[in-house]
């Protein structure tokens, strides 16, 4: 039972790690999101623009992913 009980407290420190570092990213991409749009910067705008830019065609969207690299180089 120990060892189970080690592997539950792991998992649990494993996660929430996780949950640190999606928050860290969450922040670093919003504020890249504010620096892009300036003083027209609004979550909902942000929102409207991936969603609209992301369901406009496969071809941008394997550009997109291609440059998305260079975003992740630069996390924190």
């Amino acid at each position: 039972m120990k060892k189970i009980d080690n592997l539950s407290k792991k998992l649990q420190d494993l996660q929430a790690e996780q949950q640190k570092l999606q928050g860290k990213i969450a922040e670093h991409l919003l504020i890249e999101i504010q620096k892009i749009l300036g003083e027209d910067f609004s979550p909902s705008l942000a929102l409207t623009l991936i969603h609209q830019g992301w369901n406009h065609s496969a071809k941008s969207k394997e550009e997109w992913l291609k440059l998305s690299h260079s975003f992740q180089g630069a996390r924190p």
